[in-house]
């Protein structure tokens, strides 16, 4: 079974990852770098597009995991 990777993504400033969540990037107004400090903010209106693909990715998964919990 391959290993399942972290998601985030790498800080502008010092390179470091930065690991989140679709739902904190959905819910979330910026992220911090847990290395430098770097506050990253979301600009929802110029990533409305992303932000619409990353919530339709979201509603799947949690529809996944309701079905796969379902017991006959």
């Amino acid at each position: 079974m391959p290993q399942q990777q972290t998601p985030g993504l790498n800080c502008p400033q010092c390179g470091q990852f930065i690991p989140t969540t679709i739902s904190e990037l959905l819910s979330a107004s910026a992220l911090v770098c847990p290395h430098c400090r770097l506050q990253l903010q979301i600009n929802r209106n110029e990533s409305k597009q992303a932000m619409d693909i990353l919530k339709e990715v979201d509603d799947a998964s949690k529809n996944l995991e309701k079905a796969s919990n379902f017991k006959r």
